[in-house]
């Protein structure tokens, strides 16, 4: 059995979100006794070697000042 670093480590390393807690509060009580805020680092740029290639052109926004790139996943 992995202790509970090495687990957090793993669901890191596999989806590249790291939260401040592992559980979220099932009532508004115990979210307003929190000492650290409930919060999520998610990491959009992490290499994933199991994901396959987009196979076509990247979708831009048709407006002419917007910049704006559709995301395939």
């Amino acid at each position: 059995m992995a202790t509970f670093q090495e687990f957090i480590q793993q669901n890191e390393d596999r989806d590249g979100i790291r939260c401040s807690w592992n559980l979220w509060p099932s009532s508004r009580l115990e979210a307003t006794r929190l000492v650290v805020p409930v919060s999520c680092l998610y990491t959009p740029l992490k290499e994933r070697p199991d994901l396959p290639p987009v196979q076509y052109e990247p979708v831009l926004c048709s407006r002419a000042n917007c910049k704006a790139v559709l995301n395939p996943l």
